[in-house]
């Protein structure tokens, strides 16, 4: 009687286990969800650090250190404002920015 008490004890521990496992799996998988979402849209304090960015074409060159015609992450590293903003103005992720996408970092903050 003694060990039919404990193997139905251990069927049911696992079972526990397993439920609570489960719902920590999708309760990280949501959690990553809403963090990626976060993550892609700037919060209001970075469009009102954005919206005061410089932009322009010698804010670009002087960025672009060794005049490549694109800023890497290593060079945006030099201005606090677009090292934060980086990863959200590389709109095709290929980690350099472009004039243009440099030149969006602005004109993105002011948008609603």
């Amino acid at each position: 009687m003694r060990k039919l008490f404990l193997g139905i004890s251990a069927v049911a521990l696992i079972c526990i286990a397993g439920l609570v496992a489960a719902r920590a799996a999708a309760q990280d998988q949501t959690s990553a969800e809403a963090a990626a979402a976060a993550a892609s849209q700037p919060d209001q304090g970075t469009k009102l650090r954005l919206a005061v960015m410089d932009t322009s074409v010698a804010a670009f060159r002087k960025l672009d250190a060794d005049n490549d015609g694109r800023i890497s992450a290593l060079e945006a590293a030099d201005n606090p404002r677009v090292a934060a903003a980086f990863t959200l103005a590389d709109k095709n992720k290929d980690g350099y920015l472009s004039r243009e996408e440099f030149a969006s970092i602005g004109s993105a903050a002011k948008a609603p």
